[in-house]
């Protein structure tokens, strides 16, 4: 449990609102950071609502809804039917205290076709990684993940998904080049271009609200409101 809201936190640093060419439907998606075996996440997206499905380590599924139109996250609780509702500014005001310097972001003009997309080849340089990025204009922009490879609840992005903030393509493809300190691999396995029903980017019903802020009073205050 102790990597779940990090994973749904980090996300939200790089969050923009969706590009003009929307795509609506599922992409699935396998990571691997060298030490943990493949990870399942599916990532969906209907106009403005995004929401992330990612299994995590100890065998649940942690879920993210993001309303980009509300500017506000929601986070199903797992293991128990509860969520909780947090205003996007607040939580990315707090976490972007730990975001470095934008890296750079170079395009190779390399170009392969992947399940289907051209993409092209980018290449992201930061302290802890090489990482090569193989990117489509054909399926809308990308609003990050977030990831349960370490850190705290205001973990930052990655290096490579800092460089795709504000940009209009989605990777199909992001691989650590060898030799990295760090090690790390996205791959999308799946497009599915599908209508999805607006109940899916809401807490399913029976689902009861969670008061954080009262809880986190209860703790000596909230550390999203400072």
């Amino acid at each position: 449990m102790k990597h779940l809201f990090a994973l749904l936190l980090a996300a939200l640093v790089a969050a923009t609102p969706l590009c003009a060419k929307e795509f609506e439907g599922t992409i699935k998606m396998k990571l691997t950071d060298g030490r943990k075996g493949a990870m399942p996440v599916e990532y969906s997206v209907k106009g403005a609502l995004l929401r992330t499905d990612m299994q995590a380590e100890e065998g649940m599924t942690a879920t993210m809804i993001m309303d980009f139109t509300k500017q506000e996250m929601i986070m199903l609780m797992p293991g128990q039917p509860m969520y909780m509702v947090m205003p996007m500014k607040q939580v990315a005001a707090k976490a972007a205290q730990h975001v470095g310097e934008q890296p750079e972001l170079v395009n190779t003009g390399e170009t392969e076709v992947i399940l289907g997309y051209k993409c092209t080849k980018y290449l992201v340089k930061s302290k802890e990684a090489v990482t090569e990025i193989w990117a489509t204009e054909e399926i809308g922009a990308f609003q990050g993940i977030g990831r349960a490879m370490g850190g705290g609840q205001q973990a930052a992005p990655a290096s490579w998904e800092q460089a795709l903030t504000g940009k209009g393509f989605f990777p199909l493809r992001v691989v650590s080049a060898p030799g990295s300190r760090q090690q790390f691999r996205l791959e999308v396995t799946a497009v599915e271009a599908k209508s999805l029903p607006a109940t899916f980017f809401a807490p399913p019903a029976g689902y009861q609200k969670f008061d954080m802020g009262g809880m986190m009073q209860g703790l000596g205050g909230n550390p999203f409101a400072r």
